[in-house]
């Protein structure tokens, strides 16, 4: 499990290692990527150097039907966390259709470093978006028009089934590639609501762990339960 303070200071020691230099352009990135570091040792969520790798599966609900799986992987060792996740849906209404989403994102002490995010429809592919960090800026490639994102970022959608966002403000959402505000409305529930403040999404969690989930989608709200290992068993 990432837990809170256990952010590594490799970022610190290399400024440190550099700080004779005179200042130049270099010398000033070189100052904001430490003071983002030192923010995102207490606001985002760091990393263990031990080993840990955590599964979920969620059915997908719409109108009470079944639609669909989502399934999630996150493996951290030594201030790595990569993400992978695979949603299935199928729906059928006045036109039946099945996309799927494939995803995978890359942290590095607390920074993400790049998600790639592949969405197929009826088996064809229909969405690639591509995010890496270069230079300390960001470079996102979506059906390969190439936009600029200046601002780090600590928090992701990759990280929200296994990482409570107890103190997270804002969260990249990698499918959509945009910012959003995310907001805790009681204990261990969380929100994200667009610039109207209408919600979009609501987190349920347990333990850590999301649990179930409330995502508005214009045909209809559409619930993530997790698969419990008891239902698993049955």
């Amino acid at each position: 499990m990432i837990r809170k303070n256990q952010f590594t200071n490799i970022g610190l020691l290399r400024y440190c290692l550099v700080g004779k230099s005179k200042f130049n352009k270099q010398g000033y990135k070189g100052i904001h990527y430490f003071l983002v570091l030192i923010i995102t040792g207490f606001l985002s969520i760091p990393v263990s150097a031990e080993p840990n790798d955590f599964t979920s599966r969620y059915s997908m609900h719409l109108l009470g039907a079944n639609i669909g799986e989502f399934s999630v992987r996150q493996t951290s060792e030594s201030g790595n966390v990569s993400v992978e996740a695979v949603t299935d849906v199928k729906v059928n209404l006045l036109i039946s259709y099945r996309v799927k989403y494939v995803q995978h994102t890359i942290y590095y002490h607390g920074i993400l470093q790049s998600s790639h995010v592949e969405t197929y429809k009826n088996g064809k592919l229909n969405s690639d978006i591509w995010l890496k960090l270069q230079n300390n800026s960001y470079q996102l490639v979506a059906d390969g028009d190439t936009t600029i994102i200046n601002d780090y970022i600590t928090y992701s959608g990759s990280l929200i089934y296994f990482n409570e966002p107890t103190e997270i403000k804002k969260i990249y959402k990698e499918r959509s590639a945009e910012m959003q505000q995310i907001n805790p409305v009681s204990e261990h529930i969380y929100v994200i609501k667009d610039e109207n403040e209408k919600e979009l999404n609501r987190y349920f969690y347990e333990g850590g762990i999301l649990q179930y989930a409330q995502m508005k989608h214009a045909i209809g709200t559409i619930e993530l339960k997790r698969i419990t290992t008891n239902e698993l068993n049955d």
